[in-house]
């Protein structure tokens, strides 16, 4: 799942990814079927089960 959002700084798009687990200020996520890693210190608390618009590493919003 996929937004039109772009980053003004590099054009990267931002993605949405899925929370599957917490541990203190990353989170496991699912971004197109692949796992990795992101940074939540902007949007915390964060629950698996959250989705979670990031860029670069970092989730930057909590969607609804």
């Amino acid at each position: 799942m996929r937004l039109a959002e772009h980053c003004l700084t590099c054009s990267d798009a931002a993605v949405t990814a899925i929370v599957v687990e917490v541990a203190g200020d990353t989170a496991l996520v699912v971004v197109d079927g692949r796992r990795e890693r992101v940074a939540v210190e902007l949007v915390t608390p964060v629950e698996p089960g959250d989705v979670l618009l990031c860029h670069a590493g970092i989730a930057l919003e909590r969607l609804p």
